[in-house]
């Protein structure tokens, strides 16, 4: 079926809502129940260690299994002179090897600095082999769904940064992508997080269930989304090899393809098989 109208795309995205909560209550049941066996375990544990002196863990010793995320301003290659705010990932305390940098920094002419801001990007020769696949896929994500972050975030009640007199939307259509997901767990109130320069953290082990169900975004015959789009370029068998110089380019110039209907942005397919030909088979030819 082609998904052609705001009706269509507004009915199936309503559908995709309807089916993730039922699936969320299942899976909220499941871990109380979980919850609770592990509780009365970790009970009979403690209590049995008390009883053989042995010292309990601290809290601190556990494994951290967080990411830190943050939201910058940068400025535009595939649109000079323009500047797009976009959430940035990072991994700074658990270390993975031969990774511990952001693909996508702030830039140098960034209006915004904080002490806590990602570290300067891998060398342009750098290989993406060499770097963590989840957060290169968190970034690419991210990166192409930067052009709806600002309807992404919206107060239901009027605030500074968007004192409208209209009627207020009851939903931003965008549940369903990876920024969404996200500035949900950011400290600051709706309509006040893309404008925040605190960082946050969101679990680790909750990301690749965040760009499982982005990809639910009603959709029209030759479109997708920015994590389907991940999933087309990282299994290209040139992937591991390609440069960083070169995966940046080739996602300002996705970037400054996407388009929103209201729902998450969406890029054209055949966009799309350009612009990782010309990355990946032209751009070593020439």
């Amino acid at each position: 079926m082609t998904l052609r109208t705001h009706r269509e795309r507004k009915e199936t995205y309503i559908a995709s809502l309807e089916s993730e909560i039922v699936r969320l209550r299942a899976k909220e049941a499941r871990l109380e129940s979980k919850i609770k066996t592990l509780y009365a375990e970790n009970s009979v544990l403690k209590k049995g260690l008390t009883q053989q002196d042995f010292p309990l863990p601290t809290v601190t010793e556990a494994i951290d299994e967080t990411i830190s995320l943050t939201v910058f301003q940068e400025n535009s290659i595939a649109k000079k002179g323009s500047w797009r705010k976009q959430i940035s990932v990072t991994q700074p305390h658990k270390p993975i090897t031969n990774f511990s940098q952001p693909i996508s920094p702030p830039s140098s002419k960034s209006s915004w600095h904080s002490p806590s801001s990602p570290t300067p990007t891998p060398p342009p020769s750098t290989h993406l082999g060499a770097l963590d696949p989840e957060i290169i896929g968190m970034d690419f994500v991210l990166t192409l769904e930067s052009p709806c972050l600002s309807h992404t975030d919206i107060s239901p009640v009027p605030t500074p940064h968007h004192p409208r007199t209209s009627s207020l939307p009851t939903t931003t259509g965008h549940a369903l992508t990876l920024s969404a997901c996200l500035l949900h767990t950011h400290p600051s109130p709706p309509g006040h997080r893309q404008h925040s320069q605190t960082p946050w953290r969101a679990p680790r082990s909750s990301l690749s269930h965040l760009l499982s169900i982005s990809s639910n975004v009603p959709l029209a015959d030759g479109e997708v989304t920015p994590v389907q789009a991940w999933e087309y370029v990282r299994q290209h068998a040139a992937f591991s090899g390609l440069e960083v110089g070169r995966w940046e380019m080739l996602k300002e110039k996705l970037v400054g393809a996407v388009r929103c209907y209201g729902y998450g942005g969406v890029v054209e397919r055949k966009v799309l098989e350009n612009v990782v030909f010309e990355a990946f088979v032209v751009g070593r030819i020439f």
